[in-house]
């Protein structure tokens, strides 16, 4: 769930310093606001990901404790949807 986050600021990291091998301040402060974007990204992505997985292995009430909760308001809005998203129930296409 975690990995993505590192791994796309590795990668952003390794590309940036082809292109810039001697940044001055402006373009570390553009690298880091880079590398901060990519590890919450990342780890976003990392979290849907694993809970697309999860949805098909353990049941619901063990896995919704870790994205509803209150807390930090933009992302457990966002976790909540996601886990929401995961964990729908199947369409019902009997008509």
């Amino acid at each position: 769930m975690l990995a993505p986050g590192p791994f796309l600021v590795v990668i952003a990291g390794r590309i940036l310093k082809a292109y810039i091998p001697n940044p001055n301040v402006l373009a570390m402060a553009a690298g880091s606001l880079v590398f901060l974007l990519l590890f919450v990204c990342g780890m976003i992505a990392g979290a849907t990901a694993w809970l697309l997985v999860a949805a098909h292995f353990a049941e619901r009430k063990v896995i919704e404790p870790f994205f509803i909760y209150p807390g930090v308001p933009f992302f457990s809005a966002l976790a909540a949807k996601m886990f929401a998203w995961a964990y729908r129930p199947p369409a019902d296409h009997q008509q």
